[in-house]
């Protein structure tokens, strides 16, 4: 008897918890998001700004690097090309008037 209480507790409780929360997600009318009061840490601008800042870091330590080999120096632009030739990453880097539209793709 002790042991199908003990059951009942460590797997019962967990379940009916779990139960109503997914009962009160499935009837809450602002949706998961709302309820849960979650918003994203970064908006996506912010994201953008970092993601460039990133860009132009490995940029300098690349170039640093290419100074004491001796070769020559690599621009944003020069690595934005090589991007594009690669694949879709350089739509992000491009400014939008240079981008490709989705019908290139």
């Amino acid at each position: 008897m002790a042991q199908i209480y003990f059951l009942s507790m460590v797997l019962g409780v967990p379940l009916v918890l779990l139960s109503l929360a997914l009962v009160a997600g499935h009837f809450h009318r602002d949706g998961y998001a709302e309820l849960l009061d979650w918003k994203p840490t970064r908006s996506p601008e912010r994201e953008v700004e970092l993601e460039l800042g990133d860009v132009e870091q490995m940029l300098a330590a690349q170039n640093a690097h290419r100074r004491r080999r001796g070769a020559a120096e690599r621009t944003l632009e020069e690595v934005q090309e090589r991007a594009l030739a690669g694949g879709r990453y350089g739509d992000v880097l491009l400014p939008r008037d240079r981008r490709n539209s989705p019908a290139q793709w």
